[in-house]
């Protein structure tokens, strides 16, 4: 948080999605940091139910269940959302992390209490193969299909997008976080930033 006010950043999100024994007070660190060093703070509770055993991307040992992650968002939220200094979001982790079933009733509960929902897509090629794979869809038709793709969603990396896509986003008001350094470490590609924004997506630095 120091190096980002140092650098001019007054905004900033961290979507943390490692919640080991699902103890949520990691949270209010990040909150009580953020309130020493004066930063504006978007704090997505992350979570992840997908484990390897089930064909997900996590170890067993990291993932949660799905009615603990809801209760635990919404104690986070309730203690810690302000909706100025403290912006609590409702945060799974990625369509390979995570099930349907997580997303969807995510999306419910951040409705229902008012909040943003924010997760990764299209970040690697795997990520796609294993979406047609799993499910026959697209990762973004995907989370459209579980109500994700709206004006109170952003979503990290976009990088493997096609231009219909990238078109629907624009016309949800879906929100990116655009992550070089990120992508550059993996490989993974290069997100089509100037071809969102002629799409009037709005997008945001992720470092």
């Amino acid at each position: 948080l120091a190096e980002l006010l140092l650098s001019g950043c007054t905004t900033a999100a961290d979507h943390h999605y490692l919640v080991p024994s699902s103890d949520d007070s990691v949270f209010d660190a990040l909150a009580e940091a953020a309130g020493i060093m004066g930063i504006r703070l978007h704090l997505a509770r992350g979570s992840m139910d997908l484990g390897e055993s089930d064909g997900g991307l996590p170890p067993d040992n990291v993932v949660e269940d799905i009615d603990t992650i809801l209760d635990s968002t919404a104690a986070v939220a309730s203690r810690l959302h302000d909706g100025e200094r403290i912006v609590v979001t409702v945060a799974p982790c990625s369509p390979f992390s995570v099930t349907p079933d997580l997303m969807r009733r995510s999306a419910e509960l951040a409705r229902d209490l008012g909040l943003r929902l924010h997760t990764h897509l299209a970040e690697t090629v795997d990520e796609e193969r294993d979406a047609l794979a799993r499910y026959g869809r697209r990762p973004l038709d995907l989370l459209d299909d579980l109500g994700w793709i709206a004006d109170d969603v952003w979503v990290a990396h976009a990088v493997h997008l096609d231009a219909a896509e990238i078109v629907r986003l624009g016309e949800a008001g879906t929100g990116v976080a655009h992550c070089p350094s990120s992508n550059a470490r993996l490989g993974a590609g290069i997100c089509p930033v100037t071809d969102l924004r002629a799409a009037g997506v709005p997008v945001g630095l992720g470092v």
